[in-house]
């Protein structure tokens, strides 16, 4: 049996990984605004505090900024690009954990929202750990 392993200190160049680094960064990002905008109203439709909903809301920006900075290098630091791919999957179990352990009174919508942004998360991290494959 023969198994591969990948040089995290190589650089990337693959169109999948790139692409998927630079669509997960501006989705992010903008998200992040829109989450923040719009945090007075939406506390009470998804149920986080507003204080809390704000705080998702410009973590997404500060972190899909990082995931935008990554994506266009010239050379794509794998290290950092198997980071970003290891918090989407991160941020796919906290969210199911949250929605099962019921920690922030989420309404129905809510709940919705966070599974949704789970499968985001959840399909990005798989395109970028296949980039990094292929790369």
């Amino acid at each position: 049996m023969t198994t591969a392993t990948a040089d995290l200190t190589a650089p990337a160049t693959g169109r999948l990984l790139r692409t998927s680094l630079v669509l997960d960064g501006i989705a992010t990002g903008l998200t992040g605004v829109l989450i923040a905008a719009l945090s007075g109203m939406l506390d009470t439709v998804l149920g986080p505090s507003t204080a809390f909903v704000l705080g998702v809301g410009l973590f997404f920006v500060a972190y899909g900024a990082t995931v935008l900075v990554i994506g266009t290098r010239g050379m794509i630091n794998r290290g950092a690009a198997g980071a970003v791919a290891g918090a989407n999957l991160l941020w796919t179990v906290v969210s199911v954990i949250v929605v099962i352990a019921g920690t922030l009174s989420l309404t129905t919508l809510g709940v919705v929202t966070a599974l949704a942004l789970a499968v985001v998360t959840t399909v990005f991290a798989e395109l970028q750990i296949t980039g990094l494959r292929r790369s």
